[in-house]
């Protein structure tokens, strides 16, 4: 069995200094820095003379669009997800489709080609998210005054409707009669705030 032999090299003792530095941080022996430094490099195919300059400025651009993007998507996930829990309302089409929008979507298909698929990012097509949270809340709004209706008109059902009899007196057409005292009827006035 043949061991791997060390060999002496000699730097300044400053740049040792850092290379120990770094070594020490991320590795357990100096052998494996110096290994991963020339694999990143080879991998990469970056030479470490090279200026990565505006390359570098575009991949971190892009990188700070996508990590707002995907916090709008976990804010908007977070809101129905609230919401769901709040009112306990199933979700509806546009709320699916406003979580799932922006996700991947079938680009171009030719024969014998796997599907491509393409991020759309909100912020690069110039959509409003803001505006889809307002019809979002438009809609929440909606649905409270339709079930506060519902609860309207069943109040009205309850406490006026089923109180009114028919009256058929012998002479004359039949008549309705309200079976209610005078202080049920004012207190049903202020409830509905009836003038």
């Amino acid at each position: 069995m043949e061991t791997e032999g060390f060999s002496n090299i000699r730097f300044k003792k400053e740049t040792a200094r850092r290379f120990q530095s770094f070594s020490r941080m991320y590795y357990k022996t100096h052998t494996l820095a110096l290994a991963g430094m020339l694999d990143f490099f080879k991998y990469n195919e970056i030479s470490p003379h090279e200026n990565l300059g505006k390359r570098m400025g575009l991949i971190m651009d892009f990188l700070q669009k996508f990590r707002d993007f995907t916090a709008k998507r976990n804010n908007a996930t977070i809101a129905i997800i609230k919401d769901l829990e709040k009112h306990g309302v199933l979700p509806t089409k546009a709320m699916m489709e406003l979580l799932f929008e922006g996700g991947p979507t079938p680009a171009s298909k030719k024969k014998g080609d796997a599907m491509k698929t393409e991020l759309i990012i909100p912020e690069i097509q110039g959509m409003d998210l803001d505006t889809e949270f307002a019809l979002l809340e438009e809609r929440k709004q909606r649905q409270l005054l339709e079930q506060e209706l519902i609860l309207i008109k069943t109040q009205i059902s309850e406490q006026l409707l089923k109180r009114v009899k028919i009256i058929r007196p012998a002479l004359g057409p039949p008549r309705l009669q309200l079976e209610m005292t005078l202080s049920e009827w004012k207190a049903f006035k202020e409830h509905f705030k009836i003038p």
